[in-house]
């Protein structure tokens, strides 16, 4: 009788909690930006999509959104979510500023009172600018970018289409994908994750030392590489005679090394 009453209960509080709350609002500025300067964004959770064009301006547009089903709670953590942009030596540094939320679990979650905070980038930026991208639940690509980039995430794949420069992306979870149709001479590569897969793509010409290991897959590669070491597992060699250092590191998931 008892287990009955509570199974009531909780029907009941799901039945109550059902009609929840989505609170939506867009972010959208540009940024004139100076040669040779970075544009820095630090988010939570969503994803991030930045492209690049051939004007000296930054564009930020951001989809906030807030979700739960206590009307509420929805408009508490709507009301303490901020996006923070200023202008930092010629460029542009953006930060996701969170709401302070309950600590989770699932008596709230049947409550209702738990809450989902959502903010989506859509970034554009000069083609040769620099980028620091930190990201913790959302898929980072960046297209067409000729700078440096340092990509960081946690739960979320990382891509990189038709891009030049340099780049060092790391991902706990998630696969990364990386076209480079120019590298920069005397600049690292570096890609790491733990559970996923690397696909990489560079010049046929490029002058590289290729150090590239995983634990549990394997590593192909197209280039002509003069190797020190190969196995199913792991390759180390040169490629050209030798230059940058092209590091690749992976725990679960293949390695793949490909020409163009």
């Amino acid at each position: 009788m008892r287990i009955g009453s509570m199974v009531l209960a909780v029907a009941m509080m799901t039945a109550v909690a059902a009609h929840g709350e989505t609170l939506e609002r867009t972010f959208d500025r540009t940024f004139a930006v100076i040669p040779g300067a970075r544009f820095a964004l630090a988010n939570t959770n969503g994803r991030v999509t930045l492209h690049a064009w051939d004007q000296p301006q930054v564009r930020v547009h951001a989809l906030e959104r807030v979700r739960s089903r206590d009307a509420e709670e929805a408009k508490k953590a709507f009301a303490a979510l901020t996006i923070a942009a200023a202008s930092e030596a010629g460029g542009v540094k953006i930060e996701t500023r969170m709401p302070q939320l309950r600590g989770g679990g699932l008596f709230e979650w049947i409550a209702g009172t738990n809450v989902d905070v959502n903010v989506d980038y859509e970034i554009t930026v000069p083609r040769s600018m620099d980028v620091r991208i930190d990201n913790t639940n959302g898929a980072i690509e960046i297209a067409e970018v000729r700078g440096s980039m340092l990509v960081s995430d946690t739960n979320g794949h990382i891509e990189c289409r038709a891009c030049a420069g340099n780049i060092d992306a790391e991902t706990t979870n998630g696969a990364i994908r990386v076209e480079l149709v120019a590298v920069t001479p005397g600049r690292p590569i570096r890609l790491e994750t733990t559970n996923g897969g690397v696909r990489v793509v560079v010049p046929r010409s490029i002058s590289a030392r290729i150090d590239a290991s995983t634990t549990n897959g394997s590593v192909d590669t197209e280039l002509p590489v003069t190797t020190t070491r190969l196995e199913r597992h792991a390759l180390r060699g040169t490629v050209n005679g030798g230059g940058s250092e092209l590091r690749i590191r992976s725990t679960n998931g293949s390695i793949s090394i490909e020409a163009r």
